[in-house]
């Protein structure tokens, strides 16, 4: 425990300084982020603990695990912005404890690669973005991981048991967190134990399978706690949402993201930036000599991205748990790499941060037409003259060894993920900042005004707002809010515009707010007041 302690210091350092940086240069994000926050606040004013609510109707897209974390903070902190916030980045820093777990069960008494593993984990891009996004992918992760864990204990039959329940708690966890998705990670390692163990003699692959099927026969049970009285409480259509177009149809024919087959292979090396840049991290191996670690991490790898590129709907952070199984490989090869502190490779980081400064130096001399070009619309200095310095510095400093190389491409990495964030922060703020178009609408909802959302409504006010009551969502149809209007006399509409006057003849506008490009107006109908 002590060396993974001293291990774990400067990983768990740099997600939490990263974490920090995000919470205090990043709202709330719509309309991702604001929707599951209304969602869970939503379940907690009408204790609806069951079936997730949005905008006062059952929200079967997602399970409530991560629900119930906000829930639980605010029970212990009371409701709040900050906590649900903090959830992300705390279970990043559980996940690299796993990894270095994981680590240790692949590469016994390998040290060295559990630090090198979590060291770049800490460090990638991608990781440290969803560090501080409050989406439900870190704590899946979590859940991937530990049954991972459970699967590795169990092939080494050392406490077996213990790791058969481990995978019963991952997939249970994951199946709450982000449905049977899960699956697709946890299940393909143990049913191709033969491809990675070399330890798995004929006579007991029949006692293998059986107790990792009763493995997930158990995961499935515990998970059907919350399933079973959901569905019921939550009626017909809910129960059809969750049970078949959340499952077969985002397989069969995904009604979001539909993207080509080949749609994850160019992004696959930026999902290891900036590491990817770093020779030794990527070096080549040889499949056939592989040891079983290495096998291990190949299929943890390969098999899911293969599934997701069958499936029509893509997104990045569906590959979010595939990112550990990188570090781990890149980990290795750290490990097993020869490396004086001069060569290229640290010369080659040096040189990008350098680029980099001087483009962000140059971005105020270039016209730019669009507001969401986010480094046009704060100083430049800081972030340009430290991506500057740090540039130099990589490109010019000899390392005394390896480790220390090593740890300093991570600080650097860190520093300039939280300038970055900085560099950005009045850009987003201005742009995605949505809290006082939540709050203006709070206070006429107070006042006893209706108010209708034109358009499809995403329940980014409700939290922001603390809103106790659902919007009545319309559709641009002048003939159906002109019948709102009169049902409802001095009625407020949110509408959004971009730049076009789109508002009726005899509307007044009673507030507008940038957001995306686009301006969101609250307005009301003169000829429908009421006396």
């Amino acid at each position: 425990m002590r060396p993974m302690r001293n291990d774990l210091k400067l990983p768990l350092l740099l997600v939490s300084f990263i974490s920090l940086c995000g919470i205090l240069t990043f709202p709330i994000m719509p309309i991702d982020e604001t929707r599951y926050v209304s969602a869970a606040w939503e379940m907690w004013i009408h204790h609806s603990f069951l079936v997730p609510l949005l905008n006062g109707a059952p929200y079967p897209h997602k399970p409530p695990l991560l629900f119930w974390l906000m829930h639980l903070s605010w029970a212990v902190f009371g409701v709040n912005e900050i906590t649900p916030r903090l959830i992300p980045g705390i279970f990043s820093l559980l996940n690299l404890m796993l990894v270095y777990r994981i680590s240790l069960r692949l590469w016994p008494q390998e040290n060295r690669t559990a630090f090198f593993a979590t060291l770049i984990l800490a460090s990638i891009a991608v990781w440290d973005i969803w560090s501080v996004a409050i989406m439900f992918d870190m704590v899946f992760t979590f859940w991937v991981l530990l049954g991972l864990l459970g699967i590795l204990q169990a092939a080494e039959g050392d406490r077996r048991r213990h790791g058969l329940l481990l995978l019963a708690v991952g997939i249970a966890g994951g199946i709450l967190t982000k449905g049977p998705a899960v699956l697709i990670y946890l299940l393909p390692l143990p049913f191709l134990r033969s491809l990675w163990s070399r330890r798995m003699d004929r006579p007991r692959r029949g006692k293998w399978y059986r107790s990792v099927s009763g493995a997930l026969l158990l995961g499935a049970g515990i998970a059907l706690l919350w399933v079973v009285p959901a569905i019921l409480l939550g009626g017909a259509s809910y129960r059809h949402e969750i049970l078949w177009k959340q499952t077969a149809d985002r397989i069969t024919s995904s009604f979001a993201h539909r993207r080509p087959f080949w749609w994850y292979l160019p992004i696959l090396p930026l999902l290891f930036f900036p590491w990817i840049l770093f020779r030794p991290a990527f070096r080549r191996f040889r499949l056939k000599t592989a040891d079983t670690g290495t096998r291990f991490c190949l299929l943890w790898m390969g098999i899911p991205l293969l599934i997701f590129s069958l499936i029509s709907g893509k997104q990045v952070h569906y590959l979010l748990p595939f990112i550990p199984a990188g570090a781990l490989l890149a980990g290795r090869n750290l490990c097993l790499s020869e490396f004086d502190g001069r060569k290229s490779s640290v010369k080659l980081f040096g040189l990008f941060y350098f680029a980099a400064g001087l483009v962000i130096a140059c971005l105020p001399l270039i016209p730019l037409k669009t507001p969401a070009v986010v480094f046009a619309v704060v100083p430049t200095e800081i972030a340009s003259a430290g991506l500057l310095s740090i540039g130099a510095f990589l490109y010019f400093f000899r390392f005394p060894s390896f480790s220390s190389a090593v740890k300093c491409l991570a600080v650097s990495t860190a520093v300039i993920a939280a300038l970055t964030f900085f560099q950005i922060k009045n850009s987003l703020m201005e742009s995605y900042d949505i809290k006082p178009v939540a709050r203006a609408v709070q206070k006429n909802m107070e006042n006893g005004r209706a108010v209708a959302h034109i358009g499809k409504y995403h329940g980014q006010y409700q939290f922001l707002g603390r809103l106790k009551q659902p919007l009545t969502v319309l559709d641009d149809n002048p003939d159906q809010i002109s019948d709102f209007a009169k049902r409802w006399p001095g009625a407020l509409f949110i509408s959004y515009s971009r730049g076009k006057n789109t508002l009726p003849d005899d509307a007044t506008v009673c507030y507008t707010h940038k957001y995306r490009g686009k301006t969101v107006v609250l307005w009301q109908m003169e000829s429908a007041h009421g006396p």
